[in-house]
């Protein structure tokens, strides 16, 4: 091995985690730290939550994907008609007389789904498509949904399969709290495809949705839940439209971190 690279020409001899960068990374250090001591209930009272943190229904995820799982669960048997009921009542567009009656080819063909259109089985908004496949002659949806308030409804119906909030804390079936973590990027908006972009110029659509607000649409209105939602950033000048900001010093302050790991205190150390 070389006596020179690039740490001791630079001198540096830190733990990696002195200055990392990876939001993902910090966002799971923070769920190991809800984990123990009791520090969900401290970060609950944080926000104003006084829900416990001890019920049967309670629990914590890391990439949060409800919704893709639930699509999944889906009993077998009768999935076709449930599925293309579920999109049907949640979407309502204007010809959905004719997308009752299509055949499944037709229906998977119509949202322009990827890699390309089923004939066995409906499937998951997730695959639809704005711009299809061109190499194999599958049109996107952009081409079958003329009317723009309609269009992005069905963008939305389909983004909300593919995200996955940072971290959610169940209290019930029917309540949460959905964590967007962030470090030193910006919140995200939809579409980020180039491709995408351009169909939405195109159509003359110049309002972008935001990650927040997408967040928002799946937890409650796709699936019902009571949410709370917080946006946890390293400064506190950042803001959410629909998200409670707090900032990762007024959290790491807060929790108890006996006999953690000292690479667990190394990173929180950072930020406390």
């Amino acid at each position: 091995m070389k006596t020179q690279n690039i740490r001791t020409i630079l001198s540096f001899n830190k733990n990696y985690s002195h200055i990392n960068r990876e939001e993902r990374n910090l966002a799971a250090i923070f769920y190991y730290a809800l984990l123990h001591n009791n520090n969900a209930q401290r970060f609950l009272r944080l926000i104003g939550d006084d829900n416990p943190c001890n019920g049967n229904d309670f629990g914590i995820y890391f990439e949060y994907a409800f919704l893709r799982d639930l699509w999944h669960n889906i009993d077998k048997e009768y999935e076709n008609d449930v599925k293309r009921n579920i999109i049907l009542e949640l979407l309502e567009p204007t010809n959905i007389a004719e997308l009752k009656s299509t055949s499944i080819l037709e229906f998977n063909t119509y949202f322009g789904c990827v890699p390309k259109p089923s004939n066995q089985f409906i499937q998951s908004p997730g695959n639809w498509s704005i711009i299809g496949n061109p190499k194999i002659n599958v049109k996107g949806f952009n081409q079958t949904v003329d009317n723009n308030e309609e269009f992005e409804k069905v963008c939305k119906f389909k983004w909300s399969f593919n995200i996955k909030p940072d971290i959610v804390i169940h209290t019930s079936k029917d309540s949460a709290i959905c964590i967007e973590a962030k470090l030193e990027s910006g919140e995200g908006h939809y579409p980020a495809n180039p491709n995408e972009e351009a169909v939405f110029n195109k159509r003359g659509i110049k309002e972008r949705i935001s990650q927040t607000s997408l967040q928002k649409y799946m937890m409650e209105d796709l699936l019902g839940i009571e949410t709370k939602f917080v946006f946890l950033v390293n400064n506190s000048n950042v803001k959410s439209d629909s998200h409670t900001t707090i900032t990762w010093q007024e959290v790491f302050n807060i929790l108890d971190t006996t006999n953690f790991h000292p690479f667990t205190l190394d990173w929180i150390s950072n930020y406390s």
